[in-house]
Formats: structure tokens, C-alpha cells, sequence
């Protein structure tokens, strides 16, 4: 692998978007602030608790045989995750947390908190952002759920802990997800 001076990255900033679930990537992006319809961006997220990828799975096992000890190695099955924390008091946050779809907004505009909570799948797509450079990251599918106890801190906002579980699309083949090159930024 050679040595790339611009492949490195520092994600100063980034948006989260969202959409229907199996919602086709982007298929051109120049600005990170807008990936173009139907993606929605989620709003604030907690610059001090960044986002956070997960792995959780098996290890893989070595297996061999009386003549070689170390024959072949077990594909683990393996979990993907993106751990976010929403800072807006909003009901797209609430229905990401607690688990509802719109059905549970009342007319006052309140949220009615289920007491069995649902998953919410949607398509996500992650920009990155390291000065004129950008990374998208997209998931066609991408099962999301509150996932930790919402935080308070007099000298911080409330902080909405959602994880998203990354699944298998047909737009995909089965697969999870893209991961593009690191795309400069439009300089219009």
C-alpha cells in the first residue's frame, strides 16, 4: 500500500442524513451540506461524545487438520453499529430514542413515549468533514434505537444516545454499507 499524503482524515465536523430505508446513495456529492433529495439532516449531534462505529462479533477460530494445525480460519459472523448522541430535544430524536414512528406525536406536538419501543429503519448517510476534503459513508439500512441512559449536565446539553445496527440491503447484494474516497469539497 503506498503512502497517501491526502487520504488521512480529521473529522472536524460532520452531518448525519437520513432517509427512507433502501434509499439509493447519493450519486454526487460537492457539498456535505447537501447531499441532495430525499436525505433529511438529522441535526446537532455532541461534539464532546463523537460518533462512535462499533464491531461486536466473534472472533474468527483457526481449524486444521491431523496434517496441518492451522488448515483454515472460520468467518465470524460480525455486527456493525454507529453510536451517535442526538443534543436536540426534538421528535425526530424521540422517535429515534424511544422507538415510535410519527403515529405517537400528539397534537399539542408532544411525544408519546411507547411502552414497547420499535426499532426505526432508515437509510444513513455520515459525512465527514476534514477542512475542504469530505467522506461519505452510506448505509441503506440501518436499524436505530436509543441505546444508553440520556444524560444531564448543567453545563452541557441533553444528550440522546442512539445507535444505529447496520443491516443487510438488497440494493447491496446482502451487504451493509459503502464507504466512498475522500471527495474535495466544491470550490464554487
Amino acid at each position: 500500500m503506498p503512502l497517501q499524503d491526502d487520504a488521512p482524515l480529521v473529522p472536524g465536523t460532520g452531518y448525519l442524513y437520513l432517509a427512507d430505508p433502501d434509499t439509493a446513495k447519493p450519486t454526487d456529492i460537492t457539498d456535505p451540506l447537501s447531499p441532495g433529495s430525499p436525505w433529511v439532516n438529522f441535526g446537532h449531534t455532541s461534539r464532546d461524545e463523537m460518533p462512535e462505529f462499533g464491531r461486536d462479533g466473534d472472533d474468527p477460530t483457526t481449524i486444521g487438520s491431523w496434517q496441518n494445525a492451522k488448515l483454515r480460519q472460520t468467518s465470524p459472523d460480525i455486527t456493525y453499529t454507529l453510536t451517535f448522541q442526538s443534543v436536540q430535544s426534538t421528535t425526530d430524536t424521540y422517535q429515534l430514542y424511544f422507538g415510535a414512528g410519527p403515529e405517537k406525536i400528539q397534537g399539542d406536538g408532544s411525544f408519546r413515549i411507547p411502552a414497547t419501543p420499535t426499532p426505526q429503519i432508515k437509510a444513513l448517510l455520515m459525512i465527514l468533514v476534514d477542512g475542504a476534503s469530505f467522506l461519505p459513508l452510506w448505509h441503506p439500512r440501518a436499524s436505530l434505537l436509543g441505546s444508553d441512559a440520556i444524560s444531564l449536565d448543567v453545563e452541557n446539553f441533553v444528550s440522546y444516545p442512539i445507535t444505529g445496527t447496520f443491516m443487510g440491503s438488497s440494493l447491496l447484494d446482502g451487504d451493509i454499507g459503502e464507504w466512498a474516497a475522500i471527495l474535495p469539497a466544491s470550490s464554487s
